[in-house]
Parts: C-alpha cells; sequence; structure tokens
C-alpha cells in the first residue's frame, strides 16, 4: 500500500477578494510587528548586558588621610578606582605637568623641584624630595568595585616646601592623570582628572 499523501491545509477563502487582501495584509503586518518586537528586545537585552559589564574609571586625589586613631597624615595621594560594573583591561596611563607628558613620578616631583626652584620658593638644589610610593597602574586589570593607589607622598620637615608647592600645582589642576581602558567587549574609553565623564575611543592607541 503507498502511504497517504501528506495534506496541507488551506487557508480558507471568504469568496470577497478585498476581504481576502485585508485578512492577508492585516497577517503580513502582524509578523513585520512580531518581527520588530523581536528584535527590539533583542537590542534592549544586549545594552542590558552591556551595562551590568562596563567598567567606569575615575581619579581621586587627596593632601590628608585621617587615621583610625584620629590622626590626620599630611599625605599627597592619589587613587584610580573602577565604580562601575565590569572589570576594566588599562591600557595606557600617563602623567602630564602643565600638558607636557612626564614619564613616571619621580619625572613629575623632579620637574616641579627644579620649577620652584627657579620661582625661588626653594633655596637650593639641595631641597629632598624625600621617600615617596608610586604604582604601575597600566597595562592592568581592575575590577568592578576595586580601587589601586598611585602615588603616596608623606610631607616631612624636610620637603614641607616643596611638598606645599606640588599641593599647590595639585590644587591648580596643573597635574593632569589620564588613562585609557576597555570592557571585555573590548569597547574603550579615556578617564582624565579633567572631565568626570569618560570619553568613548574605538582603542587605546
Amino acid at each position: 500500500m503507498l502511504p497517504d499523501p501528506e495534506t496541507r491545509p488551506e487557508i480558507h477563502k471568504t469568496g470577497h477578494r478585498l476581504t481576502d487582501l485585508i485578512v492577508g495584509s492585516s497577517a503580513i503586518f502582524i509578523s513585520v510587528c512580531s518581527l520588530a518586537l523581536a528584535l527590539h528586545h533583542g537590542h534592549i537585552m544586549e545594552r542590558l548586558v552591556e551595562a551590568n559589564s562596563r567598567p567606569f574609571l575615575q581619579f581621586d586625589t587627596s593632601n590628608g588621610e585621617v587615621r583610625a586613631n584620629g590622626e590626620l597624615v599630611r599625605e599627597l595621594s592619589a587613587t584610580v578606582s573602577n565604580p562601575g560594573a565590569g572589570a576594566a583591561r588599562i591600557e595606557r596611563f600617563s602623567i602630564a605637568l602643565d600638558g607636557h607628558l612626564v614619564g613616571h613620578w619621580p619625572d613629575a616631583l623632579q620637574r616641579l623641584k627644579q620649577e620652584a626652584i627657579a620661582k625661588h620658593v626653594l633655596a637650593s638644589d639641595s631641597a629632598t624630595i624625600g621617600q615617596f610610593t608610586y604604582a604601575s597602574v597600566a597595562p592592568s586589570y581592575l575590577k568592578g568595585g576595586g580601587e589601586q593607589v598611585i602615588v603616596r607622598w608623606t610631607r616631612t620637615d624636610a620637603n614641607g616646601e616643596l611638598w606645599d608647592y606640588a599641593d599647590a600645582a595639585r590644587q591648580g589642576n596643573r597635574i593632569t592623570l589620564e588613562a585609557c581602558y576597555c570592557s571585555i567587549f573590548d569597547q574603550c574609553w579615556v578617564a582624565s582628572t579633567k572631565s568626570f565623564r569618560p570619553a568613548a575611543v574605538k582603542k587605546c592607541s
């Protein structure tokens, strides 16, 4: 015996051409709307995933810290934090003094020292910078909610005048910190002490 041929249901027609056209057009319109809604929903979900994995770097500088015992320590410090939801892949970090790039913190402090001597803020070249600590910010990863100390420099009797001069430069926004970082989706931004909102870039050069 041969199997019964497969039968397909036919669309019932009303016998009125105009009515049939309206019904067919309505079905196509509903299908297009459903497709558009699905695409829109997918776009919203994509943006939601992006928002839940987006980092946000910001810098903070300070000239003092209150210890747990209530003691105030005069200390110049800078930190970079990531209050965003996702991890930040920091590709590049730079320090600039009056718009001119300097290599590292020792270079920046030495340049401020020479400037202070030239302006007769410091008596001589024998003025000491003293001990300070600093970290290499890039390349590195900073998790969401993480923070990293960039530099710490304590004020002492020996470096007081130079420390005050550097603090004045910090308060005058003469020192600029900048970092280029990317998300896990390779979306990149540049964060700077000059602006609260990071600027989007195609990639970190």
